[in-house]
């Protein structure tokens, strides 16, 4: 019944939000060091909720609950931190690349459309110009901010199934 207790929705809020800020951060500076229209670099991107359900799961054990963490408890918890963390990330994700940061959008724009340009040249002009049309379509910020979420949605089971088997512990301790 850890889930009843003002302290499990605590951590899962402040994990939650402070986790999606942090994968926004991430999710932009990878934006901006990355010259290639891919990279490996954006797994980390979708990693970083791995990390910070774990390290919910673990505050709450370590720090309110006596050592003791169930399966269920580090499930909900760990689904709880998932859902406020894709939300302020798809809400960052948004607004920023919406309102006080458009340019760098656009300047990666500008690079894919670069190196769209110089595969697609043999193909003439109509097909160019219908391939970058898509690409502007796919690269907006409310698409941008679907496609995280929809990723990161989808990840979560999983990603609350196996921090809660990890995450989990029995007080080792007999009295």
């Amino acid at each position: 019944m850890l889930y009843k207790t003002w302290q499990f929705w605590l951590v899962g809020l402040f994990t939650g939000f402070f986790g999606g800020l942090l994968t926004f951060l991430l999710l932009f500076l990878v934006n901006l060091l990355v010259v290639k229209e891919y990279s490996y670099l954006y797994l980390f991107v979708y990693l970083a909720p791995l990390f910070f359900l774990w390290f919910s799961c673990l505050r709450l054990r370590n720090n309110y609950a006596q050592g003791v963490l169930s399966f269920g408890s580090g499930f909900r918890l760990s689904l709880l931190t998932g859902l406020i963390l894709v939300s302020v990330l798809s809400l960052a994700i948004y607004f920023v690349y919406t309102y006080l940061n458009n340019p760098t959008l656009e300047f990666r724009i500008n690079r894919i459309e670069t190196d769209l340009v110089s595969k697609e040249a043999a193909n003439g002009l109509q097909s160019i110009n219908s391939k970058r049309q898509f690409l502007r379509e796919i690269m907006s910020p409310a698409y941008l901010a679907i496609v995280h979420a929809i990723v990161n949605l989808s990840l979560l089971p999983v990603y609350a199934f196996l921090i809660a088997i990890f995450a989990r512990r029995k007080n080792r301790f007999l009295d």
